[in-house]
């Protein structure tokens, strides 16, 4: 492989949006060096699938090869680079919670002793309830292609993605095992397989594996990022960066150039490697400034581009089935905070009450729910510092709107299951700490105390241990046996 080739796009996430990434840049004119980088187990698969991409659009299954592909090291493998910062670390610890209880000193006390009185179910219940008049519609309430997509935001959230990068927990011993039968049994090697140069560094990195997941999949090439390299985020949820900033990159002198993509593109997938476009959208993008910005996000703050950040996005514009489109910092902010919203409602709700989207429509009980809940998340992003002095925020992010926004879209999927509840079913990390989380920490952050969004969050988290336990066969039953 050419080293340091600044053109060179690598892709970390195997699923159904890094698939559809890969196979659309692999079709356009002269098209640049693709890398997909994979784990032992993938690397088996994409072997047995003929190491191909297949994407079928409109019920035309279109193949495409000629992608590199790299083995990502295990997280004890990955050398601790040495920066010119001391401040530089690597921090390759894990753990099953992403967002520990120590983020919410506030609401932990709160929940042990006594309810909060800045904003509480009470004092919101009249306001918000069911009985309450419509308001006449205004221009700042959602129009039709406005809810079309965030509708196909919503699809490709809901879509189930059974093959992500990190998706499933593969312990390192289940792995090695799995090389020695393959060996036993004279199928060749791969457990070396396209081990990446320690000196080649990555220009250009498309993430694209769930939030719990980033972290750890960046972690394994943090050691070939520099400042001169972009990494391009498309993923569900909030707060990822700050995150990825405290645990891998804090000195902000060293920092990559951080990009952020919101996808509307509907995706499900139709086996390894395999995928299905079922409805055409958009990407947004935009360039996040490095340094943290306290009073609203103004673009002069972004200083010079590196030449590795303005090629991807120059790539990611070219590319015709995208249609990705540049946005200022401010405005992405907005449309992912808009996704953010209906997130918060139908994912956690849907996965609680084990029932489709559809199932929220025409139910005063529910209604009084999700007013409760917006109320708390109106009240947080329009505190929100980043949004400071910019126009029809409140108007934007009122009540009303986010309630019409979530009813369009809850009933234009009314038939899907929610991707959060796919992943309660079966028992795997959800991204509740970077949906209704990020909520409850940024509402903490400015005295805001969001106990309702913080109970559905741990709701959420509990389903989700239940579950686990259940498939586990650990929970006691009554009689000792199931069922009885």
């Amino acid at each position: 492989m050419t080293k340091g080739l600044p053109k060179r796009i690598h892709i970390v996430g195997a699923g159904n949006l890094g698939c559809f990434v890969a196979h659309s840049l692999a079709g356009i004119p002269q098209r640049p060096p693709i890398t997909l980088l994979m784990l032992n187990r993938q690397l088996q698969r994409w072997e047995e699938h003929g190491s191909c991409i297949d994407l079928t659009t409109h019920g035309m299954k279109e193949t495409r090869r000629g992608f590199e592909v790299e083995r990502m090291r295990r997280t004890d493998e990955v050398p601790i680079p040495e920066a010119s910062s001391p401040d530089i670390h690597i921090d390759i610890t894990s753990s099953n919670e992403t967002v520990s209880e120590d983020r919410f000193p506030q609401l932990n006390q709160i929940a042990e002793t006594t309810t909060p009185n800045k904003i509480t179910a009470g004092s919101l219940s009249e306001e918000f309830s069911p009985k309450a008049s419509n308001p006449v519609i205004d221009s700042s309430l959602p129009q039709k292609a406005e809810i079309d997509a965030l509708t196909r935001q919503g699809s490709h959230t809901e879509q189930t993605e059974q093959n992500e990068q990190g998706g499933e927990v593969i312990s390192r011993s289940e792995e090695r095992e799995k090389e020695v039968q393959d060996q036993q049994n004279g199928k060749p090697s791969t457990w070396g397989m396209g081990d990446p140069d320690d000196d080649d560094i990555i220009y250009s990195l498309i993430v694209s594996v769930k939030a719990p997941q980033t972290v750890k999949a960046i972690q394994r090439v943090a050691h070939r990022l520099t400042q001169e390299s972009a990494i391009l985020f498309l993923q569900n949820g909030m707060g990822i960066i700050d995150e990825v900033n405290e645990k891998l990159f804090p000195d902000e002198g060293y920092r990559p150039t951080y990009i952020i993509g919101v996808v509307s593109h509907g995706l499900y997938s139709n086996g390894p490697f395999s995928v299905i476009h079922a409805g055409e959208g958009t990407i947004a993008l935009g360039v996040m400034p490095r340094m943290p910005i306290k009073d609203g996000l103004r673009p002069e703050s972004l200083g010079q581009l590196a030449t590795s950040a303005r090629h991807l996005i120059r790539t990611m514009t070219r590319t015709p089935v995208f249609v990705a489109v540049g946005f200022p910092p401010t405005d992405l902010l907005q449309q992912q905070l808009d996704k953010l919203a209906v997130n918060c409602i139908i994912n956690p709700l849907t996965a609680i009450l084990d029932c489709k989207n559809g199932a929220l429509l025409s139910n005063m009980y529910f209604t009084r729910v999700i007013r409760l809940l917006l109320a708390e998340i109106s009240v947080v992003i329009k505190s929100l510092p980043e949004l400071k002095n910019v126009p029809n925020v409140r108007m934007r992010f009122d009540t009303v709107r986010l309630e019409r926004i979530v009813f369009s879209i809850a009933n234009k999927t009314a038939r899907n299951d929610s991707s959060m509840l796919q992943d309660v079913r079966a028992a795997r990390q959800t991204e509740i700490d970077y949906i209704n989380g990020y909520i409850v920490k940024r509402g903490e952050e400015m005295g805001i105390h969001c106990v309702m969004n913080y109970m559905l969050m741990h709701m959420v988290k509990g389903k989700a241990k239940t579950k686990s336990l259940e498939l586990a066969d650990m929970l006691p039953f009554a009689g000792g046996q199931r069922g009885g």
